[in-house]
């Protein structure tokens, strides 16, 4: 029997879905980062020849699969992985690898289309006359806009900050004593050893102390926020419209509510945000479909959301 396959790896976490040709999803399963900036050419190769492997159905005789891996170009790691796929599983018939933003403007729109994807890291994407542009993603070691990495490494410095006597009392130190068990120097050694998704694991502290009226915690979504407005502007100008809709995928979307109240009266009067019908993997299997995609898209968001 044939399936399509899915997959999409983020920074922090990568799924995998099977559906049959008429859309319903037969399996699923998540793992780890396959960002093979994080992890390394290796071990993305692996973990997503594994995840596919652990997912497919016995009786498989034959598949197409769509994949959207961040970081994958940034790495030049896409020849690399279509040959290690097409090498283990010889009964692929269509093979499709795009990056994880791409999968998200693809689930998002069929044509042009505004998204923003604040997740480890942050990035705004524009399709308009079938022309793609970003705005940010350069990846946590260059971008300051909304992500759980920016988030993150803002609450271990103001913790530290406050440790040391430089700032005042802020309840982040109180929570991220509880998360660790430790105080912040002593646990210093962990943050470098664990790196880049240790480090975005803090960032729902800032939310937890905002719920307190923390001001620490204020000044940090307050700055990280301005620097999604930049991403945010930039995007609405390219888009040269009078008012412009952005999909929000990624983590930090969830948490939009409480980022909505940090945003500035002239961007919510130029950008309409909202969240998105189909989730990002469904953006993957659309690279790979042909025509007559409703009734496959009815029953794939239908199955899904029991599957999950």
């Amino acid at each position: 029997m044939k399936y399509i396959v899915g997959v999409d790896g983020g920074g922090t976490k990568t799924e995998a879905v099977v559906c049959d040709l008429n859309g319903n999803v037969v399996a699923r399963k998540v793992i780890g980062s396959t960002n093979p900036n994080d992890v390394g050419n290796e071990k993305m190769l692996s973990s997503v020849c594994g995840l596919i492997e652990s997912v497919l159905p016995f009786d498989c005789g034959s598949m197409d699969i769509g994949l959207g891996i961040s970081g994958i170009f940034t790495a030049g790691s896409e020849d690399k992985l279509l040959e290690s796929l097409k090498e283990r599983f010889r009964f692929i018939d269509k093979i499709k690898v795009v990056s994880d933003k791409d999968s998200a403007l693809s689930s998002a729109y069929d044509g042009d289309g505004c998204i923003a994807v604040i997740g480890t890291g942050s990035v705004c994407v524009v399709r308009k006359n079938g022309n793609v542009r970003d705005f940010g993603g350069g990846g946590y070691l260059i971008d300051d806009a909304l992500s759980g990495f920016d988030l993150g490494r803002e609450v271990l410095h103001a913790v530290l900050c406050a440790d040391d006597g430089i700032f005042g009392k802020t309840i982040l130190t109180e929570l991220f004593n509880k998360k660790t068990g430790e105080n912040i120097r002593k646990h210093l050694k962990y943050v470098y050893l664990k790196g880049k998704t240790y480090v975005a694991s803090f960032a729902p502290i800032v939310f937890s102390a905002l719920e307190e009226n923390d001001e620490i915690a204020e000044n940090i979504m307050r700055k990280s926020v301005c620097g999604f407005e930049r991403l945010v502007s930039a995007a609405y100008s390219f888009w040269g419209k009078e008012q412009c809709e952005m999909t929000l995928f990624g983590g930090l979307a969830a948490r939009f509510k409480t980022i909505d109240r940090f945003l500035s009266e002239e961007i919510k009067k130029k950008v309409i945000f909202k969240f998105p019908e189909y989730p990002i993997i469904y953006g993957d299997i659309k690279y790979i479909l042909s025509e007559g995609k409703k009734e496959f898209a009815e029953n794939f968001i239908r199955s899904y959301s029991k599957i999950k």
